[in-house]
């Protein structure tokens, strides 16, 4: 959570990050799921300008994936697995079908689908229903957990963003509603203090437009281990 705070904080485009990712020498440690299971590092990044990129972190060197093209991602495998494997598929060179299976390799195939496949929509709130149609078509749905696969989970929450027009949509899996935070009615000038929404404490109170209910709160802090 850090790594993803701190590009917001510091960098306005993917640009700046992709450029920070290969100069900086991050220290990204990987967490270890149930049965010693370690997951793989990465984060997708994206900016108003539509640029967009992939980083992930293979022992401990970053590996930059920074195109337009690259907007879907899953946990695993490598990036450069993914790219390989969705080859094999309609619509991407191959002639096999849509897999369904809850694997992240089955859920990136089919979320580079969809997402290649969605009409042009007419306003930004038929581009966030698009957009949540593919995101929950890949959703892993609730249900008895697989020991020999902890790191297929159900999903919890799903995000849209709307970097143009300036919406943040959250859904819970836990609620039937959307709550969405208009950025373009924040104040973000110098001096004022940071606000936030307990949504996993709210969210069967909300609906819609939230924007008025942030309340503050402290402001994130870093933790800094000097060696």
């Amino acid at each position: 959570m850090q790594w993803a705070q701190y590009y917001l904080d510091n960098y306005a485009t993917v640009a700046k990050a992709v450029e920070a990712a290969k100069t900086i020498p991050f220290q990204i440690e990987t967490l270890v799921l149930p049965n010693g299971f370690p997951t793989l590092i990465h984060m997708s990044i994206a900016d108003t300008s539509g640029d967009s990129a992939v980083i992930e972190y293979i022992d401990g060197k970053a590996k930059v994936y920074h195109d337009k093209r690259f907007t879907v991602m899953t946990n695993e495998p490598t990036y450069d697995k993914q790219i390989e494997n969705l080859k094999q598929y309609r619509t991407f060179g191959g002639d096999k079908p849509l897999p369904g299976e809850r694997t992240p390799t089955d859920r990136f195939v089919r979320a580079a689908y969809y997402a290649e496949n969605l009409p042009k929509p007419a306003n930004r709130d038929e581009g966030a229903a698009y957009t949540f149609s593919v995101i929950r078509n890949v959703s892993v749905p609730f249900g008895k957990p697989d020991p020999k696969k902890p790191n297929v989970s159900s999903t919890i929450f799903r995000t849209v963003q709307d970097l143009t027009g300036g919406r943040y949509y959250f859904e819970s899996t836990y609620a039937p509603n959307v709550v969405w935070i208009d950025i373009t009615k924040l104040d973000f000038s110098k001096g004022l203090p940071e606000t936030e929404l307990k949504v996993e404490k709210e969210i069967l109170k909300l609906s819609g437009d939230v924007t008025d209910k942030l309340e503050k709160a402290k402001p994130f802090v870093f933790g800094m281990n000097k060696r």
